[in-house]
């Protein structure tokens, strides 16, 4: 069983994180973090990483701006999105699922990639 508080700190820190080991933000810019995931019940997933974020005190739109593609199942379509949200210089990807985390470490070479793989099911 994975201990959720403890993702979601590892993601909420990671935002701050990396700016400072990479290159600086301008004053004022919010971190964007992408999320991608299979669709389904992998919403409720980001559903509970926001939740998190918010008991965190961190709130979307103002700490931080979440950046979500579901992929319907299509490890393909998980690579575009991982290369698309690349692109965008989104400071870190949110992955959930083994698959996924693999093809979006396939199709990036820069961002930093946040997982988890398993489930309390």
């Amino acid at each position: 069983m994975i201990d959720r508080r403890a993702f979601i700190t590892v993601v909420g820190g990671s935002i701050f994180v990396r700016p400072l080991a990479a290159e600086a933000q301008p004053p004022g810019t919010v971190p964007r973090v992408g999320v991608i995931h299979h669709g389904e019940d992998w919403q409720l997933w980001e559903e509970g990483l926001q939740q998190g974020l918010r008991e965190l005190g961190l709130d979307e739109g103002r700490h931080l701006v979440l950046e979500t593609r579901e992929t319907r199942g299509d490890l393909k379509a998980v690579e575009v999105a991982a290369r698309d949200l690349e692109r965008g210089k989104v400071t870190l990807i949110c992955t959930a699922a083994t698959s996924v985390t693999l093809a979006a470490k396939r199709a990036t070479t820069q961002t930093p990639i946040v997982f988890f793989a398993g489930s309390d099911r």
